[in-house]
């Protein structure tokens, strides 16, 4: 009997042990676009800062979507939108944050080619010898929007060899500073004021995107408007503006 006992009870124990593995779901979510000024927003609350995981637009939407609930989500419009229609945000729980365009980063202190036109961003993108961007297949808005491109451009095939694709954006970027690619691809606001990578600029106007940001309460609660309110005071939003944002 004490056998049964215990073959009956190990199921429990086993759902438990599982249960305890399985990591937390950190308070922030949020784009890669708004990384850097995430970071700078919450440093003064030191050890006291609550985690944040970061990921393209579409992972964490979907991640929400799915089932998991941050307590505070900073994510596309267009994310926010979808994640409004399952009624996961509060309508009085959304702030803008503003918008950014896709861009090109190239490590510092290297000679950048000219993209205002269509035509020198086509040529610059022929000359380069590796890019990377984030893999559109993984729900990056800049990723999407670069594969959207290149293959408007009739550049898919001739590219190909030397494209990278990353996880997200931030770490094409940080492919480029370490000199590991001659240009990457992401939001702009993941590039400006970047140490060891300098902003090529944007994509020419007949082949931007332009995306609005905005920062939304998921789990309502105390905490989640109290990060609500942080990133809208004037400090949170000149970490915004700081990394390129405008007004939307």
């Amino acid at each position: 009997m004490p056998s049964r006992r215990l073959f009956l009870g190990l199921p429990l124990v086993m759902a438990a042990a599982a249960a305890r593995a399985q990591p937390a779901t950190p308070p922030i979510f949020a784009a890669g676009a708004v990384k850097h000024a995430v970071e700078e927003v919450l440093a003064p609350l030191g050890a006291g800062a609550p985690a944040a995981a970061f990921d393209t637009v579409g992972a964490l939407r979907d991640r929400i979507l799915g089932g998991e609930r941050p307590q505070f989500t900073l994510l596309s419009a267009e994310a926010i939108a979808a994640l409004s229609a399952r009624g996961l945000v509060p309508a009085d729980g959304v702030v803008e944050i503003g918008r950014t365009g896709v861009a090109l980063g190239a490590p510092a202190g290297r000679p950048v080619p000219d993209i205002a036109t269509p035509e020198a961003f086509r040529a610059a993108l022929l000359a380069a010898e590796s890019i990377a961007y984030a893999d559109p297949a993984r729900g990056a808005t800049a990723g999407r929007h670069v594969a959207a491109v290149i293959a408007r451009l009739g550049l898919t095939e001739a590219l190909a060899p030397k494209l990278r694709l990353v996880r997200f954006g931030v770490e094409g970027v940080e492919m480029a500073s370490r000199g590991e690619v001659a240009l990457a691809f992401s939001q702009a606001t993941e590039i400006i004021d970047r140490p060891g990578v300098q902003l090529v600029g944007l994509l020419p106007d007949a082949l931007q995107l332009w995306t609005i940001y905005r920062a939304a309460v998921v789990q309502d609660g105390p905490e989640a408007r109290r990060l609500l309110a942080l990133f809208g005071t004037e400090a949170g939003r000149a970490a915004f503006a700081r990394i390129g944002f405008r007004p939307g």
